[in-house]
């Protein structure tokens, strides 16, 4: 069974998900944000030695910036990014801790993975989804019937394409992918509160039918 405990850390708000599967005895986070003892007392009560990932969906400060500590916490946790977001991890101009005054400790992703990219998670399997627009190498992530979205979908709504990397092009084409999974999944946000995909189908504008015109 996919447990799902979510923590909201750092200036921003941001969402931290711990992950567990108790019928294999194995644990992840996605998207550390900042320092939160909340988020490291689950990981000890679960077992320090069974998170075997910390799976980030893009590189922006607020999603990252507690991951260096936990590395060197839990060091047999493989920390995971999207190819294309690899420079953000040692670059305070692309992760914007530089624009918001929040300094990152700068680290090495061990896994970098683009579209299609499998990963195992006791019985199951991650699947990995490329989803540029928000920045250039952001990801989501699906664990069984749960779809981890970062900044990329938010309840009725995107991520912003004005940051470095951003792209509206971009964020318009992987919104449309998402929303061409069959599945009714349950969306789990970057910020704010979670969804479902019908619900996101139904009620989110930029997944209407419309197409995009560089005249406007």
């Amino acid at each position: 069974m996919i447990k799902i405990k979510s923590y909201t850390v750092g200036s921003l708000a941001a969402n931290c998900y711990f992950v567990t599967d108790t019928d294999s005895d194995v644990s992840l986070l996605i998207d550390t944000g900042a320092e939160s003892l909340a988020v490291e007392n689950a990981v000890n009560e679960f077992g320090s030695d069974k998170l075997k990932y910390i799976l980030l969906t893009h590189g922006h400060f607020d999603h990252i910036g507690n991951t260096a500590n936990l590395k060197k916490r839990y060091p047999n946790a493989k920390i995971v990014i999207g190819e294309k977001d690899a420079p953000f991890t040692n670059d305070d101009s692309l992760n914007l801790s530089l624009f918001f005054g929040e300094p990152v400790e700068h680290f090495n992703a061990d896994i970098l993975v683009s579209d299609g990219t499998e990963l195992t998670f006791g019985s199951r399997t991650i699947k990995v989804i490329a989803t540029p627009g928000h920045t250039i190498g952001g990801v989501c992530y699906i664990i069984g019937n749960n779809l981890f979205t970062g900044d990329t979908i938010m309840s009725q709504t995107t991520g912003r394409m004005d940051f470095p990397t951003g792209n509206s092009r971009d964020m318009f084409e992987s919104v449309k992918k998402i929303a061409a999974i069959k599945e009714n999944l349950n969306v789990y946000c970057g910020h704010g509160e979670s969804s479902t995909l019908n619900f996101e189908r139904a009620h989110n504008i930029f997944m209407g039918n419309t197409e995009y015109d560089d005249l406007y």
